[in-house]
């Protein structure tokens, strides 16, 4: 339980490189995770290459600046800008991709307020599982790590590396200043026991 409750969000990273086997490690420990009917849809893309890794944060940058431009005052797309620098930054670049194949021949007819197929919903749970997996593994590990969502303001730019769906990222490094994970809210709040 520690590494569960030790773990936080980095957002500075030193210029350190991560070794493959130590890359692996991680990535295996994603793969790990539970998944429906141990379908496993998930895909890695594991970005290390600087050279890469910069055009992407220069390509998700012009395409955020347009997003902007188009809606101005979204606090949300405007600090997606910081994101990108973190990607920069940090020595590896982690696409997070839903390999979606069952999505089309699995239609049950459950009827319900998300806009997800049931399947669709399962599948991305199991995929944040992984996730999860790897940032605990990476924290094992003395590698610290950001899970990034608003890459998806730049979706255009990410989705040139996978034929599948990409859902989310996650940076990887060695960290530069050791942060505390912010305050959750008391069980009370968010559980309920009936």
């Amino acid at each position: 339980m520690d590494i569960i409750e030790k773990r936080s969000s980095t957002r500075l990273f030193k210029s350190a490189d991560i070794n493959i086997g130590t890359l692996k490690q991680i990535i295996s420990a994603g793969l790990t995770a539970p998944s429906p009917k141990n379908r496993q849809p998930w895909e890695f893309i594991v970005i290390v290459d600087k050279k890469k890794k910069n055009d992407l944060a220069n390509s998700m940058k012009i395409e955020i600046e347009k997003l902007l431009f188009e809606k101005p005052g979204r606090k949300d797309i405007k600090a997606s800008l910081d994101t990108i620098e973190i990607i920069r930054q940090a020595p590896v670049l982690v696409l997070v991709c839903y390999v979606n194949n069952m999505v089309d021949i699995h239609d049950d007819g459950v009827n319900w307020v998300i806009s997800a197929k049931d399947v669709e919903a399962v599948e991305i749970q199991s995929i944040g599982a992984a996730v999860e997996n790897m940032l605990l593994k990476a924290e094992a590990l003395g590698i610290g790590s950001l899970w990034c969502a608003d890459v998806l303001y730049a979706y255009n730019s990410i989705s040139q590396f996978s034929s599948f769906p990409i859902i989310s990222a996650v940076c990887f490094g060695y960290k530069q200043t050791h942060s505390t994970s912010p305050s959750r809210k008391n069980i009370d709040e968010k559980c309920k026991f009936i």
